[in-house]
């Protein structure tokens, strides 16, 4: 559905990372840890270099590396 032409609702977060550059955390929800979502799958479907920037420190970077993403995490490094 679409708010205005600058925002869209998407009914998942896979569809809303789709040909994204970046994806941002910025809630500690449950649903966007790394147990709940394929990040791998995620990754396949943004542009590349894909970015994430996790705000609430709920994701492992390293892991996150590994798939391919560039990681910038706020208030903490690995």
């Amino acid at each position: 559905a679409e708010v205005d032409k600058h925002i869209e609702v998407c009914g998942s977060a896979y569809e809303a990372c789709a040909g994204a550059d970046a994806l941002v955390i910025c809630t500690e929800w449950d649903e966007f840890k790394m147990e709940h979502l394929d990040y791998k799958r995620i990754f396949e479907s943004m542009h590349k270099p894909a970015f994430i920037f996790d705000g609430r420190l709920i994701l492992d970077g390293p892991k996150l590396q590994e798939i391919g993403f560039r990681v910038e995490t706020i208030g903490k490094s690995f």
